[in-house]
């Protein structure tokens, strides 16, 4: 695949989403969060136990999150970094930092009030678990310990298998680590958005690196089934009488909401991105890379 870096008019966009010497998209609180949910109406971190306070504020530490310590220095950050791992995994950065866009807002901190999803890549605690898991011999040590430090009962050492119920929102220990892998996850941006470009890679295989297909799959959890040749594919692939229409029809607004981020803001203005295009999927079949 070719590795393209963002586009002038991309770092541009960012910039001017993420600027200044304040914080807000490297720390922040419930308070800070939009919307809510009935099972969730003050926004704290869910799934936690003990329960997270409204007042608690989640901060990236710059001692371990490469020195960054504000919006601007943010910003910067995530250009090199986006382009770094666009390079190593030979993909499209623009379409990376789209998707992230798409997923936190490019928050680090950020994290979704009804699920497990957190960090500027919103990993949920499967999707995390199975970083840990299955590394693939592109996560180092240091890395994976970096993401698993002070967990109750676990912290990651090679060839050992994590337990699933340290993870796991569904476990009494996963609930107990919940705050804790999200504080992880937030301290570590690099690792995480490294961890995005391997997991679109390792989903891509399925899709014939299509971007689409892809993103599609990454939104809809899509990825170990069989491989695609086409954006229509891999949508009718998720049609299913025990699924809602709400399933399909979510994984398509993600996609398309990205393509646009793409066409509006990185200039990709060979995209057709129109009220008619959002219907005819295969106009959406560009690469990854």
């Amino acid at each position: 695949m070719a590795v393209t870096k963002i586009s002038k008019k991309g770092e541009e966009f960012i910039r001017s989403k993420i600027n200044g010497t304040g914080t807000s998209y490297l720390s922040g609180s419930a308070k800070d969060k939009y919307g809510s949910v009935p099972d969730n109406p003050t926004k704290v971190l869910p799934f936690c136990n003990p329960l997270t306070n409204i007042n608690d504020v989640w901060t990236s530490n710059p001692n371990i999150n490469g020195g960054v310590r504000t919006n601007d220095e943010l910003a910067t950050a995530l250009i090199k970094w986006y382009n770094k791992y666009a390079e190593t995994f030979e993909m499209d950065a623009n379409v990376m930092i789209a998707q992230a866009y798409q997923e936190s807002g490019l928050k680090v901190w950020n994290y979704a009030v009804n699920s497990t999803a957190c960090g500027i890549t919103q990993f949920v605690d499967n999707t995390f678990l199975a970083l840990i898991q299955n590394n693939r011999n592109r996560f180092s040590t240091a890395e994976l310990q970096a993401l698993t430090t002070g967990m109750y009962d676990y912290t990651y050492q090679p060839g050992v298998t994590p337990p699933k119920d340290r993870f796991l929102k569904t476990e009494r220990l996963g609930k107990k680590n919940r705050a804790i892998i999200h504080q992880n996850i937030v301290d570590n941006p690099e690792i995480m958005i490294k961890a995005q470009f391997d997991y679109m890679d390792y989903i891509g295989t399925y899709c014939g690196d299509l971007a689409s297909s892809t993103l599609f799959r990454y939104n809809r959890g899509l990825m170990t089934l069989k491989k695609t040749s086409s954006y229509t594919e891999v949508i009718e692939m998720a049609q299913s009488p025990k699924r809602s229409k709400d399933y399909e029809v979510e994984g398509i607004n993600y996609v398309y909401a990205i393509f646009k981020l793409l066409y509006d803001n990185f200039g990709y203005k060979k995209l057709n991105i129109t009220d008619e295009a959002k219907n005819n999927f295969d106009s959406f079949n560009a690469s990854l890379g």
